[in-house]
């Protein structure tokens, strides 16, 4: 049955990399199967930067090559503070969303010259969404009590009402969308028409349809009120996620994996394990790429390693405080923590039974997520020595070294994120609401 559909109110990379990226979004964008001939039009993630975290498992890791001549191409203010990373779509779009008082608080931005494509007025609980964007463009966003499909020119496809604000959303599989939201209400949504795959799961009783905004204050905070206060990890591989959940009237909150596979020939969401974190868990889990290893931060300060098989911890690191949001991880287990502000830029590696820290540099202070990529380097925004200005660094993984400095004109406070296109576009925004898109020289024009 269709799912209640309320009213809104206002309120240079190799040739190997390059012959993937090509046959990845030529699929994307005509068929997710190529090998028989047959149209597939269900929709899938866009190449690129399509959801909160880069992909699935929450990873902000790009298999792209970003260009030696990178130099800034535009910048945009939103309007308002940005508190979400921004995603670029496989067509390079921008989608940026924002906490403005007046005017459009959702944006996509044409990745040319920061022009908008379109732009959405949206209810509160929208600036904690980063945009997920599918293969044709079309943006999937949650705001109080409605959970809303776009096509790529901005109208509004199908609205599904939900119980709280939803959270950064996810592909589960093909033409499957995961919606959760802050009073712990798990929504497994058809994207073609609008129907659940499976049944509803609520995990609160206390989840209140009545109060939408319910708890959303305790989300920045890990409070108790907020049921689950950041993005889910999704395993599509293995059809599990990965929840920080915040059972009722507990003390702390827990990682919860959830299975989603299907039953008697029919999906259903249940509980897999819980794990209860020493001192609870701060920020979004996130998943290794071979999905063994679920990471999640600590309220004592320590990033902890645990077995997805069955929630049991491998190992812990203390990294000297809690994290700010999430971490990146690449395929080969190297991990950057999002410190506090201002912490240095720390790279670990997953050793199996223990992280090893392989370099710090203290002279770096981090205000932002990392990102990682194929080419061996990580990318983050840091504070300039003696100002209150911030630039966009490229480090060497093999030793820390810099191996450029990209500066963010007029830009103060911190940053939600790096994020890199398919063909290796760098975006980034300031919580003050300033986007800034980073191209290759030869595309400027």
């Amino acid at each position: 049955m269709a799912l209640a559909r309320p009213q809104v109110s206002r309120h240079r990379r190799s040739a190997v990399t390059r012959l993937f990226v090509a046959v990845t979004a030529a699929c994307s964008l005509v068929l997710a199967g190529c090998s028989d001939g047959h149209i597939d039009v269900r929709s899938i993630p866009s190449v690129g930067w399509p959801s909160y975290g880069g992909v699935a498992g929450n990873a902000n890791f790009a298999y792209a090559d970003v260009p030696d001549d990178l130099a800034l191409s535009w910048t945009r203010p939103t309007g308002g503070p940005v508190t979400a990373p921004v995603t670029i779509s496989g067509k390079g779009n921008v989608g940026v969303t924002s906490n403005a008082a007046q005017g459009c608080n959702v944006l996509v931005l044409d990745g040319r010259s920061g022009r908008k494509n379109f732009c959405k007025d949206m209810r509160a609980g929208v600036e904690i969404n980063a945009m997920l964007v599918d293969q044709y463009d079309q943006p999937y966003l949650g705001e109080e009590t409605t959970f809303l499909a776009f096509n790529a020119g901005g109208a509004i496809r199908w609205r599904a009402g939900v119980i709280g604000v939803p959270l950064s959303a996810k592909f589960a599989a093909p033409n499957e969308v995961l919606v959760t939201t802050t009073q712990g209400q798990i929504l497994l949504i058809d994207t073609q028409r609008n129907e659940l795959v499976a049944p509803e799961v609520k995990l609160r009783d206390d989840a209140d349809p009545e109060q939408p905004l319910l708890g959303f204050g305790d989300c920045v905070r890990n409070g108790p009120q907020c049921a689950i206060p950041a993005p889910a990890a999704v395993d599509t591989g293995r059809e599990r996620f990965y929840l920080n959940f915040f059972p009722e009237g507990a003390a702390s909150s827990q990682i919860r994996s959830m299975k989603y596979n299907k039953v008697g020939g029919k999906r259903e969401v249940r509980t897999a394990w819980t794990a209860d974190v020493p001192s609870g868990v701060v920020g979004t889990p996130t998943l290794s790429a071979d999905g063994a290893t679920l990471y999640a931060f600590s309220r004592d300060g320590k990033i902890v390693a645990l077995n997805t098989e069955d929630g049991s911890t491998k190992w812990t690191q203390d990294i000297g405080g809690h994290g700010f949001a999430t971490m990146t991880v690449s395929p080969d287990g190297l991990i950057i923590p999002t410190g506090s502000l201002g912490a240095p830029l720390t790279l670990y590696r997953d050793a199996g039974d223990r992280a090893e820290r392989l370099w710090q540099r203290t002279d770096l202070a981090t205000v932002s997520l990392s990102a990682l990529t194929q080419q061996k380097t990580a990318w983050s925004v840091v504070r300039d020595a003696g100002k209150d200005t911030l630039s966009l660094v490229e480090v060497s993984t093999a030793d820390g070294t810099t191996k450029r400095s990209l500066p963010l004109p007029n830009s103060a406070g911190f940053a939600t994120g790096v994020s890199i296109s398919y063909s290796g576009q760098v975006a980034t925004a300031t919580n003050l609401g300033e986007v800034y898109f980073f191209d290759s020289k030869a595309n400027l024009g």
